[in-house]
């Protein structure tokens, strides 16, 4: 099972009341395994790479991009190069020197034939954003948005992006096209789109073509590492195949400037505690700067944020922390509702986990959110010798991703020596657990003694 997807959806009823343009859920693909939405590509196109035996994977791309493919690269046990061209010293300060080859010497590094060259000379798999394995990069985002669609029941109005690569976009347009024709999907939503104008062919071939249809605000420059470089040449049937997306589904692209990027970025974390890097906030940005100049009506929207994620701090409780037994057992009990157990089973989990096991707090801005209580089973080699007893989190923070985390965190702790039970009929809670490496082994049966 893939260790990126299956991000959260969460609805943000306190930017609903800021904006007043009906309901808005928000796509936190900051809850991958490196805090963004290129983790979804990355881990495709390391595993693809290791079907096609190549001995090592060459990275190129914007830093968020590379900072994938080395982490999903490391974790399959594959080398990653990373080509340093002319004006790229930005990556000497951002990786590390074992992955860096030196090609400031080629004079024009701007064509898919030197990659290639490249990959014959190292016997490397090509990971080029924007330029090699468009097809795949497509059909991966085309699960993010098949995501998106399943559980807004097919109901939404518009759907708010960064516009990089277009990839999204065209997958966006390809996921909409597709449910149409299965009768899933009664119509298009709009699709709305935040970018830059620098180093942005899309932008730039839109803003010759002068279609009345695309709106083009005032643009103020960004020169970050993280905004997509053009050393290379873009897929030309991709921004072709994007400019059609955009048409297809009347869609509006909207250039962002800093302070924008930085309002939207300010106004997330203070209404939702949903922290954004604001260079990753053109999304947010975009659609803010639309329903202020009226285009956006009420209705069902979303917004994908590419690194967006829940403000939560997961610690693990010692004897330091001011709060005692009894407060960890009414934290359990209230955020665990129908799967709790009773006073006197949560009360052993309780004292069992601070003796011999582990228990994490999950907190923001200083109050306690979330709890996981792992328990000591006695085992070496029977069963696993830790138990994840109980996990709850506050109803308010009920599916932003903070479950997630402590989940992740026990695994790391107990090395992955860990059971749980998880109710049959809980199927939402049984992907969310697989995803994490669990799984189905037996059923649990407890004898009853008939009355």
């Amino acid at each position: 099972m893939l260790k990126s997807g299956n991000t959260p959806l969460v609805r943000a009823r306190n930017l609903e009341k800021v904006l007043n343009v009906g309901e808005i859920y928000l796509k936190l693909e900051g809850q991958n395994p490196t805090g963004h939405k290129n983790d979804r590509i990355a881990e495709v196109l390391v595993r693809n790479a290791i079907a096609h035996k190549n001995s090592q994977i060459i990275a190129y791309g914007s830093l968020t991009f590379i900072r994938s493919i080395i982490y999903f690269a490391e974790l399959y046990n594959m080398k990653v190069v990373i080509p340093m061209f002319k004006n790229e010293r930005w990556k000497k300060t951002k990786f590390d020197e074992k992955y860096l080859m030196d090609c400031r010497y080629v004079k024009e590094p701007n064509s898919i034939e030197l990659m290639n060259e490249l990959g014959g000379e190292t016997g490397g798999f090509i990971a080029a954003e924007g330029l090699s394995n468009t097809h795949i990069s497509q059909m991966v985002l085309e699960n993010l948005i098949s995501e998106v669609l399943r559980k807004m029941d097919f109901k939404l109005d518009t759907v708010t992006i960064q516009l990089g690569y277009g990839y999204t976009m065209t997958s966006l347009y390809n996921t909409f096209l597709k449910n149409w024709m299965n009768n899933k999907l009664s119509q298009f939503p709009t699709v709305y789109c935040g970018t830059w104008e620098e180093n942005n062919r899309i932008y730039k071939k839109y803003l010759k073509t002068n279609t009345s249809q695309f709106l083009f605000e005032d643009f103020e420059d960004l020169s970050t590492e993280h905004l997509p470089r053009e050393s290379f040449q873009m897929d030309e049937k991709l921004i072709t195949d994007t400019l059609e997306a955009v048409s297809e589904t009347n869609g509006i692209v909207t250039s962002i400037n800093e302070e924008e990027l930085k309002n939207a970025s300010k106004l997330l974390k203070k209404s939702e505690t949903i922290s954004i890097d604001y260079k990753e906030s053109y999304a947010l940005a975009a659609f803010i700067k639309r329903v202020e100049k009226g285009n956006i009506k009420k209705g069902r929207h979303i917004i994908i944020l590419n690194d967006a994620k829940t403000i939560a701090k997961v610690e693990q409780y010692d004897q330091s922390f001011e709060i005692g037994t009894d407060e960890l057992i009414n934290m359990t009990t209230t955020w665990l509702v129908e799967y709790r157990d009773s006073l006197m089973g949560t009360t052993e989990a309780i004292e069992n986990a601070l003796d011999k096991g582990y228990i994490l707090l999950a907190s923001r801005n200083g109050k306690y959110e979330g709890i996981c209580v792992i328990v000591d089973l006695g085992f070496d080699h029977f069963i696993p010798k830790y138990h994840l007893a109980y996990i709850g989190t506050s109803e308010k923070l009920k599916g932003r991703g903070i479950g997630s985390e402590l989940i992740q965190r026990a695994v790391d702790l107990t090395d992955g020596n860990l059971s749980l039970h998880v109710d049959l009929v809980n199927k939402g809670a049984k992907k969310v657990y697989e995803k994490y490496g669990f799984e189905h082994v037996y059923n649990r049966m407890i004898y009853k003694e008939k009355s």
